[in-house]
């Protein structure tokens, strides 16, 4: 009787989502868009240049790539930009780039939560990212310290953030749509 209980439940619950997603549509005119600059599902192609786009916008390399890739699995653009705020600057230390973080953040909505798994796939993230690039930490890549207001500065001064970040933000997205 319970193993029955649960398939009704279960089955309504599911009746529910489709009906919240259909009226989600039909409310949005028809179609279902996330925020400008996001990618769609239908574009999955065109998401490492839209987080480049979006890189340049507003110069958060781990709110570029989750924003674009977060929709897609059921993360709206808004809180996915919350959530990747901390991550630029390499967690503002100068640790891994925030791209790359990121980047992490998408392997674990599409290959979670079974770490054995995603852990796999940073691993292969990671090597794929230094092929290109030769690091994963921010301050490695742009060679100042990120970690301290005066490397910040220096970055901004430079232009180096404005310079290579955006190929960062690219090249993790094109690293991850291989893998996603």
């Amino acid at each position: 009787m319970k193993d029955e209980c649960k398939k009704e439940l279960i089955s309504r619950r599911e009746l529910l989502k489709g009906s919240l997603c259909l009226g989600v549509c039909l409310a949005a005119g028809g179609s279902f868009q996330e925020a400008e600059g996001a990618a769609t599902p239908q574009t999955a192609a065109g998401r490492p240049e839209a987080a480049r786009k979006q890189f340049v916008k507003t110069m958060n390399c781990s709110q570029s790539i989750l924003e674009n890739y977060a929709p897609a699995y059921g993360v709206q653009p808004e809180t996915a930009c919350k959530l990747a705020t901390g991550f630029a600057g390499g967690m503002a230390a100068g640790h891994e780039c925030g791209a790359v973080t990121a980047a992490y953040m998408v392997l674990g909505l599409a290959h979670g939560p079974k770490e054995r798994k995603v852990f796999a796939k940073i691993e292969t993230f990671n090597e794929r990212f230094k092929a290109r690039h030769k690091e994963l930490a921010c301050s490695r890549l742009l060679g100042v310290d990120m970690g301290t207001k005066e490397g910040m500065r220096e970055a901004q001064r430079k232009g180096l953030i404005a310079a290579r970040c955006p190929g960062y933000v690219k090249s993790a997205a094109e690293i991850l749509e291989t893998m996603i």
